[in-house]
């Protein structure tokens, strides 16, 4: 692992358990084994390394659509896959997501970050919106706010307390739903 991806993992961690407002860069760069100096060297400040993170995980978070992209399956199964997918990705990389969440409810990184998100927000519910539509659901627009929320809902619950909660019966039980 080079220097910036040291930096980014630690600052990852860090952001995700103490907040972006609690965590100096002088402690990023002690958790990261670099120099303070290699951080802005990299992202220029603190915000132009979370605006590094957030892209990396909005990048995983397009990977979760990718299903959508693919003519060959139909409306149903692609959200099927996509909700798979979700899954997957909130088991892998459960530090991305105490940050993401965290972003909403601290105003000192709302502006920051608030854009992004929302971006990514709208890119996902558009193409539910579209998929739910073709799979003839009465209230497309509606179906795919729902699924949005269960699945926001459901990482924050399984976030909370990893070891107990049960997130292979939750997956399943969408996947009952939508498929």
């Amino acid at each position: 692992m080079n220097n910036k991806e040291k930096i980014l993992q630690a600052a990852l961690s860090l952001f995700a358990e103490q907040g972006y407002d609690r965590t100096p860069t002088s402690q990023i760069a002690r958790e990261a084994g670099v120099s303070e100096g290699l951080i802005f060297r990299h992202f220029g400040n603190k915000a132009g390394l979370l605006a590094a993170i957030i892209r990396e995980g909005l990048a995983l978070i397009a990977e979760t659509m990718q299903p959508y992209d693919n003519a060959a399956i139909d409306a149903r199964e692609a959200i099927a896959q996509h909700i798979e997918r979700s899954f997957r990705l909130m088991r892998s990389h459960e530090n991305f997501w105490r940050l993401a969440h965290k972003v909403r409810f601290q105003s000192a990184v709302q502006d920051l970050a608030a854009a992004q998100l929302e971006e990514v927000n709208t890119f996902i519910i558009s193409n539910l919106t579209e998929h739910f539509e073709k799979a003839g659901a009465a209230r497309p627009d509606l179906e795919a706010q729902l699924l949005f929320a269960l699945i926001d809902a459901i990482t924050l619950h399984y976030l909370a307390d990893p070891a107990r909660y049960p997130l292979d019966d939750m997956k399943s039980l969408l996947l009952e739903r939508y498929r």
